[in-house]
């Protein structure tokens, strides 16, 4: 990676992103949405895309402006070609936000335009991040694992945001667009091509690159890694196309959707029994928080899939679904995010700024930028109120649900003081904290050492 050009705006995407993050989650412990509120009360549908397109979607699109270089050798999206989606998705976002809360009266009502205006504006710039991310990929012959996950990742992002757009118009315009039964039978597509294909393929595919490459263990995961995609990525597809089809009324669709959906999760459940194989085989024997977090988030994933399974065929999942899409979306994809963040941010931020003095002068090593001790606490605290929550969700109590919500928006600020501090971390931080002053070896000195920066 350190040959590889660094983009100057995948920091400024995981800033936006975590705004998002702590905002959502500071509504949802106020009580102005789920579950205090109704699951499709405006509140939380405008929360829910606050979490999906402002905090992930912002997350892992500023990831892929690091990684896709870094698996390709080839340049993508930098310069204004970045910042610009960006700025689009986050204006569409705020139209979303603004359409949803002129639904019940909160802003007036005429801002419902905001729904489809604001759609279009995602989908128009997610397209422009993805297009020139994708092109980049598709060209890489032979096609490793790591980026066939991203790239089906990338379609399911399309859509998504294209079913976005027509949910959009029918709440905007309910006697224009009266397909009520489309909207009914296509909300349960369009979540599952969000939450399992365009944020789950992606973070499985990056998973499989970023956690080799920090644990040093082997880049190639043989036959079980291509089960594990033909299986997740090709039910998710059979699923998205029968669910599609439903939404059209066309018949005996509803088994084949039920098939690809347990197709996915049986390849959810390869890529686990994978990355246990993966852990093991690592050469870095002492795993590092950002590694720790992976796999309990891992766990989550697990135990998600495990209860839409059990709820399904107890026929309660419409009852429980929200306890479940609260573990996906905040043990699973936010859990695996920010604990990546953790080692991303000053990896990033050491690239930056000390990448060209390498060879020239001293620097520091990656691990005087962080406090793996003062942190780790808060990862404890996120996840140990994650299970709470999810705990609390399935039993029926909303208002212990609502006391674990506030315990991680506390834990996931924590997180971010410390992000902060690995970002503006500077050479006299470190020398402040010790006695006596640190002097950092040279570079001859630790390769000799064995020492990685």
């Amino acid at each position: 990676m350190i040959g590889t050009s660094l983009s100057r705006w995948t920091l400024p995407h995981f800033a936006v992103a975590l705004v998002f993050l702590l905002s959502a989650q500071g509504v949802i412990a106020a009580g102005w949405a789920y579950p205090a509120a109704l699951v499709g009360a405006p509140g939380t549908l405008a929360v829910v895309h606050l979490l999906t397109i402002g905090w992930l979607t912002v997350l892992i699109l500023g990831a892929l402006l690091q990684f896709v270089p870094m698996v390709t050798a080839r340049p993508a999206s930098n310069g204004m070609m970045a910042l610009l989606p960006l700025i689009g998705i986050c204006t569409g976002l705020a139209g979303v936000v603004a359409g949803f809360l002129s639904l019940d009266g909160t802003l007036p009502a005429f801002l419902v335009v905001g729904l489809p205006a604001g759609g279009l504006l995602v989908l128009i710039t997610t397209t422009m991040a993805a297009a020139p991310l994708a092109a980049a990929l598709w060209h890489v012959r032979p096609m490793p694992l790591p980026i066939r996950f991203v790239l089906a990742g990338l379609g399911f992002l399309l859509a998504t945001a294209g079913l976005g757009v027509v949910f959009g118009a029918i709440f905007a315009c309910p006697t224009v667009f009266p397909w009520g039964r489309v909207f009914a039978g296509g909300l349960r597509v369009h979540i599952t091509s969000g939450l399992l294909g365009w944020f789950t393929l992606t973070a499985l595919g990056v998973s499989y690159r970023l956690l080799a490459m920090f644990m040093l263990a082997p880049d190639d995961r043989g036959r079980l890694g291509d089960v594990a995609f033909l299986l997740t990525a090709g039910g998710l597809a059979l699923a998205w196309f029968a669910g599609l089809g439903r939404m059209l009324d066309l018949p005996l669709l509803d088994w084949l959707m039920q098939a690809g959906e347990a197709a996915a999760g049986l390849g959810v459940a390869v890529f686990l029994v994978d990355m246990l194989r993966l852990y093991r085989a690592r050469r870095r024997p002492a795993l590092e928080l950002h590694g720790i977090t992976a796999a309990v988030s891992f766990g989550a994933l697990g135990v998600a899939i495990l209860l839409l399974a059990s709820l399904r065929v107890t026929g309660r999942l419409e009852d429980l679904a929200g306890p479940v899409l609260y573990l996906l979306l905040f043990g699973w994809l936010s859990g695996l995010g920010l604990g990546q963040l953790y080692k991303l941010i000053p990896f990033l931020t050491w690239l930056h700024r000390f990448g060209p003095l390498l060879g020239k002068a001293p620097v520091p090593r990656i691990e005087d930028m962080v406090n793996e001790r003062r942190a780790a606490p808060w990862f404890a605290l996120y996840f140990v109120a994650i299970a709470a929550g999810t705990v609390c969700g399935l039993l029926g109590w909303p208002s212990l649900w609502r006391v674990a919500i506030a315990a991680h928006l506390l834990a996931t600020v924590g997180i971010a003081l410390e992000l902060w501090r690995a970002w503006s971390w500077q050479p006299h931080n470190a020398a402040a904290s010790r006695a006596p002053a640190p002097t950092w070896p040279s570079n001859r000195h630790r390769q000799q050492e064995g020492a990685l920066p």
